[in-house]
């Protein structure tokens, strides 16, 4: 056999084999969750989630979302008075697209929470960030498709930005749509936080829909009260870290009576001097949302489990991030320790008890 041909099978080899080992980590993440034993409360596991999930779909091309209720970054105005529309567009996609896997693939991955942006656009609605991305019905399609594939997962969709939806006509549509693709299996919203999650696989049904009703409808959905989601609005890393280690002390004192889900933002948001920099000189600074989050990104787990050696993993619960791939280490993460039994509350917590222990002890040791 020629160097040639060995050469090529080498390269088929290789292309095999990263593509089975894809396919097995898709399929061991796709149902990681059955192994949380039952006994755990939803707001103190740790939930995998991404940043703006639904931005997988912007282009360069891609229309912009205006709406009165939602101006553009203030940065965009500024290089737009400076710049064509023909550069501005592309700069403004590199920024605004914050994931590249699409709902599926992230679900595949083992993320549990999804954070959609919805604006309505030329009477159909949107996941938007800045731009438009994919049409809202393809995304649920995705998670529909998903959570009955996999029953054992529990999804958590967070809608909590809408865009442009002035009426209550509009806004019944948009209950309808997503009702239509997720009803039969969304979780009512007279279960809490603080239930097990044995307890929410006993009703058979298994996505949290989280959103807020502002136009007088019948809100069927979790109110966006019980979730509290602190923007850190922190530029850079430090920044970002310090902002970080005042909400997970600010956790801890309360996670064991907080009625709410916790998210932990670990992501770093852009200003215009970063915008700036990135187009200047995009060889020393970054000029997308990918570049910019890839420090945050690496410190992320060592963040994690810098604070489970200080509070325990309990207090984390959603830990969402943008640019987020298989590569992460956020789901085993969370493998790890969701999946190991709560405490046991008995009377090996009483003093005397333990000191009972320790006579049984000592007598076994010396009969």
């Amino acid at each position: 056999m020629g160097v040639g041909v060995g050469v090529q099978y080498i390269k088929i080899f290789l292309v095999v084999f990263v593509l089975f080992s894809t396919a097995i980590t898709f399929a061991n993440n796709a149902t990681w969750m059955s192994q949380i034993p039952n006994q755990r409360i939803m707001n103190q596991l740790i939930i995998p989630g991404t940043h703006d999930s639904g931005t997988y779909g912007i282009q360069p091309q891609s229309k912009f979302s205006l709406s009165p209720d939602d101006p553009l970054p203030l940065w965009i105005e500024a290089i737009s008075n400076i710049l064509p529309i023909s550069i501005v567009r592309p700069i403004v996609a590199g920024w605004s697209k914050t994931q590249f896997d699409s709902i599926t693939d992230q679900l595949n991955n083992g993320i549990r929470y999804l954070d959609f942006r919805v604006c309505l656009y030329q009477s159909h609605f949107y996941l938007c960030h800045a731009l438009l991305s994919i049409r809202l019905r393809e995304a649920l399609q995705q998670i529909h498709h998903f959570i009955a594939a996999n029953p054992s997962e529990i999804i958590l969709l967070d809608i909590n930005h809408v865009y442009n939806v002035m009426n209550s006509a509009e806004e019944t549509q948009l209950v309808q749509l997503i009702q239509y693709y997720l009803g039969n299996n969304e979780i009512p919203n007279t279960y809490h936080v603080t239930d097990t999650i044995g307890t929410l696989r006993a009703s058979h049904k298994n996505v949290i829909i989280l959103m807020d009703a502002q136009q007088s409808v019948a809100n069927p959905f979790w109110p966006e009260s019980t979730i509290n989601s602190p923007w850190p609005n922190a530029s850079t890393i430090n920044d970002l870290k310090n902002t970080l280690d005042i909400e997970m002390s600010l956790r801890d004192k309360i996670y064991q009576s907080a009625n709410n889900f916790f998210v932990l933002q670990v992501i770093q948001t852009e200003n215009t001097d970063n915008i700036i920099n990135g187009i200047i000189n995009p060889t020393h600074y970054p000029n997308t949302i990918a570049d910019f989050e890839i420090p945050v990104n690496n410190a992320l787990i060592a963040w994690l489990n810098g604070y489970i050696a200080e509070y325990g993993s309990n207090p984390i619960n959603i830990v969402i991030q943008d640019w987020y791939s298989n590569h992460s280490e956020l789901v085993s993460l969370a493998e790890q320790y969701d999946t190991q039994f709560p405490p046991q509350k008995n009377n090996a917590d009483n003093a005397d008890t333990q000191s009972k222990l320790a006579a049984l002890k000592k007598w076994y040791l010396h009969k």
